[in-house]
């Protein structure tokens, strides 16, 4: 379902209410998108259908132990044509939390009409969190990514993204240069997703707030990622210390890694628990 989509499910198990603003086909597969995300129980109201144009298309491939590559199919997709009509009526002002993407940045008009959501947001004191979300196949090169994504910073209140997403986005090359480049625009948090080796959250203030892994079989990486991200929002809509929040992100991070699935693998509250449990807890 890429970024959003896949977050909006994994929020949406964890017991949070979800609404999704996007815009896809009229087509069958556009057809069974909206048939999932209402099944999951998202508010898609504000899901336009757009008859001139496909959704975009990601084929996940399995190459273990390490090699997971992701076939991209975005030649002219319904999302990148999102306009300001699309969201006049989509909820920001009523939200607690608006989460966009790197993949948003691309081009106009999607770029500007999400630039226009974050700035709705931000004037109606709703958090705007942005997952970098860097698809290497998409950019013509990862300057072009940083540049985009960088226009969008100085909305961010949460910025999420893994080393590699970090260092692209800040055009650096050095991760803690990369940190101290980026929490310039985070005005709450820069969360870092480094993998195997936990996750962490940096502060303005200075403070570094470090979770450590679970440790479990991989059997697919693609979707750890937006696990992570909808466990570590869960946890910072309930108030949890930054630590817990990465903590329980690690937790929904591990599991989809066993499975060989995005969006519909998405754990459930419960599940998350149970497994923390038979890991010693938090």
């Amino acid at each position: 379902g890429g970024c959003p989509a896949n977050i909006a499910v994994g929020t949406r198990r964890l017991g949070l209410k979800v609404a999704m603003s996007s815009r896809v086909g009229t087509d069958g597969l556009s057809d069974g998108l909206i048939d999932f995300m209402n099944a999951e129980g998202i508010n898609t109201e504000h899901v336009s259908r757009d008859p001139h144009h496909l959704p975009g298309l990601a084929f996940l491939s399995i190459l273990p132990p390490e090699t997971f590559p992701l076939v991209y199919f975005r030649p002219d997709p319904a999302d990148s044509h999102l306009s300001l009509d699309d969201i006049k009526n989509a909820p920001i002002e009523d939200s607690r939390v608006l989460l966009v993407a790197g993949t948003n940045f691309y081009r106009d008009p999607s770029r500007s009409t999400v630039l226009a959501a974050m700035e709705r947001a931000r004037r109606a004191g709703t958090t705007v969190a942005i997952d970098l979300d860097l698809r290497k196949t998409l950019w013509p090169d990862l300057t072009t990514f940083g540049v985009n994504v960088r226009s969008a910073l100085p909305l961010a209140d949460i910025i999420i993204g893994t080393e590699d997403e970090v260092t692209a986005a800040a055009g650096e090359t050095d991760i803690d240069a990369a940190i101290a480049s980026l929490l310039r625009y985070a005005k709450i948090a820069l969360a870092v997703k480094r993998g195997q080796d936990g996750s962490e959250v940096h502060t303005p203030d200075g403070n570094v707030y470090r979770a450590k892994p679970f440790k479990v079989e991989v059997l697919n990486v693609l979707g750890a990622g937006d696990a992570w991200a909808s466990g570590f929002l869960f946890g910072y809509l309930n108030g949890w210390e930054w630590a817990k929040c990465a903590r329980f992100g690690n937790a929904t991070g591990a599991i989809i890694v066993t499975r060989h699935a995005c969006a519909n693998a998405m754990p459930t509250h419960q599940e998350v628990t149970q497994f923390i449990e038979s890991q010693g807890g938090f």
